[in-house]
């Protein structure tokens, strides 16, 4: 039987606003269960409540009701917390220190045992690609660098989860494929990652199920494999060619948009697809591409959160 790396049981966050006159409700009745090995997203809009969840979860904020287990045990045991590395989505460090100075302290704070820190310190570094920059000082790191350092102090105690707030802030694009790689390859060591984040392809290429929480309500849970397997594919075939809206009513043309020149058809099944595909063949007219597409996790994330009135920036 798998056990759960955490659970959440009838979580509530309130906290006063507006000079402390009205009161607001963060999270409302929060039920989850993440089960030990996995990777799970954990996502929402702006405000969802999902960084008060981690900060519930890492007993960062007092006053919240319900019951929060970490592997079973209370998360207000320290011990409890011990198994536990987090990567907050502002990492803030003391920036006289340099990288080795600071994953040292990082590491003594984790209670790593002093014979073997220089050791867990290089491990880190290695993994995270800035053994080169143990001597520079924190002060002159850029943006991504600091994510770097972030996830190597996040992972120095060798922790069984890891919680990751916005993990790929101010990453490039190679610092995106590192932290995929590694996250990846941390929970093929056995690891349960638990990922905020706003990337949600990332997300769904890294996790087995994932959440949406809207305005501090959980409202879905996925199976991003299942996701995968749907049957709801939908053909997409673009055509340098004005087309009529009439043409494509007779030909069962699911959705049809006019761009410049170019025409954008999407068909519901393969087979009206490619019998629209061969007309173009014969008639000699140019098809620019012709493609499968596949629901994914935005979709669902924006179907979900649209629905319960939420849109853009808040």
């Amino acid at each position: 039987m798998t056990r759960c790396a955490l659970s959440l049981e009838n979580l509530r966050y309130s906290y006063r606003s507006d000079f402390l006159v009205k009161q607001f409700e963060a999270l409302k009745p929060l039920n989850l269960e993440v089960r030990e090995g996995e990777s799970f997203g954990f996502l929402g809009h702006n405000g969802a409540g999902k960084t008060t969840t981690i900060k519930c979860v890492l007993n960062l904020i007092q006053g919240f009701k319900g019951e929060i287990l970490l592997f079973g045990k209370g998360n207000r045991d320290p011990k409890a917390r011990e198994q536990v590395g987090y990567l907050p989505e502002h990492p803030y460090f003391y920036d006289h220190l340099t990288v080795r100075e600071a994953l040292t302290m990082y590491a003594a704070l984790a209670g790593v045992p002093w014979r073997q820190r220089k050791q867990a310190v290089s491990q880190a570094l290695e993994r995270l690609n800035i053994a080169d920059r143990e001597k520079t000082s924190l002060r002159t790191l850029s943006k991504g660098l600091t994510q770097r350092l972030g996830m190597a102090q996040a992972i120095i105690s060798n922790p069984k989860l890891l919680i990751l707030d916005e993990p790929f802030s101010g990453l490039d694009p190679i610092g995106r494929k590192e932290f995929k790689d590694l996250i990846f390859s941390l929970k093929q060591e056995g690891v349960t990652i638990f990922i905020s984040s706003h990337i949600l392809d990332d997300v769904q290429f890294l996790c087995d199920r994932a959440s949406i929480l809207v305005r501090g309500e959980l409202k879905k849970i996925l199976s991003l494999d299942e996701l995968s397997r749907r049957p709801n594919d939908t053909y997409e075939l673009v055509v340098h060619e004005q087309l009529s809206s009439e043409w494509g009513a007779a030909r069962n043309v699911l959705k049809q948009e006019v761009r410049g020149r170019s025409t954008r058809l999407t068909f519901a099944n393969h087979e009206a697809a490619q019998r629209v595909l061969k007309e173009f063949v014969n008639t000699g007219l140019e098809v620019e591409t012709f493609r499968t597409v596949r629901e994914s996790l935005e979709d669902q994330f924006v179907q979900v959160v649209k629905g319960e009135g939420v849109s853009g920036e808040r």
